[in-house]
């Protein structure tokens, strides 16, 4: 799989948008090199869920992150990049978010489908989940562990899982103002889990 067929599809416009043509495409390149790497070394876990997440989401950023710092980009220039880079992805996922916000009765729906919805995309080979609180007026559950947090570590830039999170937080947004997202903290700023909070608005 090549970063152009992922959720990173525009990588190629940003990278020759930020540097012109010929850098652009040279970072390009190694961020394909570095992408093709990391999906050889990569552990799945046997899951094809976590595959995913790797090859889809998590792998082309990572290997643009890291192309960047490669290439001499400081990293708190290489994390803007990625960052703005990211956003495109979270708005597309939002405008998703959106839709089912829009419903009538849209708290139901989304409380009905939650628990399913993390068994069959976030299990538990990548993820700890801690259900806390799954009433008619608020979602609430912990990650102990999260992939993104462990895989990020385990290649060398767990500053870089924060723009992860930040994608969430966009993301989850358009769920506004039927149910209003919240979250304390994250793996990734250093608190003991990530918080998640899906309120039903009054």
């Amino acid at each position: 799989m090549q970063t152009s067929n992922t959720a990173l599809f525009f990588l190629e416009d940003d990278c020759i948008r930020a540097f012109g043509q010929e850098t652009g495409c040279t970072l390009l390149q190694q961020a394909e090199e570095l992408y093709q790497d990391l999906c050889q070394h990569g552990n799945d876990r046997g899951n094809h869920v976590i595959e995913e997440h790797l090859q889809s989401r998590l792998f082309p950023l990572m290997s643009y992150y890291k192309a960047l710092l490669k290439h001499g980009i400081q990293e708190d220039q290489a994390l803007l990049l990625v960052r703005e880079t990211a956003h495109k992805a979270a708005i597309d996922k939002k405008a998703e978010m959106q839709k089912l916000g829009s419903l009538p009765f849209a708290y139901l729906i989304f409380r009905m489908g939650v628990k399913r919805h993390m068994k069959n995309h976030f299990p538990p080979e990548g993820w700890q989940t801690e259900w806390v609180r799954c009433n008619c007026q608020e979602i609430h559950f912990n990650l102990h562990r999260c992939l993104y947090w462990d895989v990020t570590k385990q290649f060398g830039c767990p500053e870089l899982c924060c723009v992860f999170c930040e994608s969430d937080d966009i993301s989850f947004s358009g769920l506004a103002p039927k149910i209003n997202f919240l979250r304390n903290g994250t793996l990734g700023s250093g608190s003991d889990c990530c918080d998640l909070h899906f309120i039903k608005a009054q």
